[in-house]
């Protein structure tokens, strides 16, 4: 172990890590879907939602314009945990090549994904909620 510029322990690797983590990561354009291997795409997504550390998604189909489904990605720093709903049907492989398109090694310092997708055959139903302090 080796101690960094502070003084404190730099742990097994050195602090490599510490030192990786203060590199800037390249900005990504939120409103552009990133171009996956599926060429012509047969879906395309639009961000509902963003914050520091999650994202969550619209997927539409290209022929028809209809939603096929939704996208939710949480970003740990460690793992890009991704879970999907589409329409039965639907790519998964696609799906998959639009997280990784999201979250490359470039964008994020999480090291793996957990991608997680199911299929649906009806449109789910929406629940809304309030949410009020006391």
């Amino acid at each position: 172990m080796t101690k960094d510029s502070d003084g404190k322990d730099g742990g097994k690797d050195g602090g490599k890590d510490k030192d990786r983590a203060k590199e800037p990561r390249a900005a990504r354009d939120p409103k552009i879907t990133p171009i996956t291997r599926h060429e012509p795409r047969t879906f395309y997504a639009t961000r509902v939602t963003r914050t520091p550390n999650a994202e969550c998604w619209d997927l539409w189909a290209v022929e028809d314009g209809r939603r096929v489904g939704f996208m939710s990605v949480v970003d740990d720093g460690h793992v890009a945990y991704a879970l999907a709903a589409v329409k039965r049907g639907t790519s998964h492989d696609e799906v998959a090549d639009l997280v990784e398109g999201f979250f490359t090694p470039s964008a994020t310092d999480s090291h793996n994904r957990e991608i997680i997708i199911s299929d649906y055959d009806k449109e789910p139903d929406l629940l809304e909620s309030e949410i009020r302090e006391g």
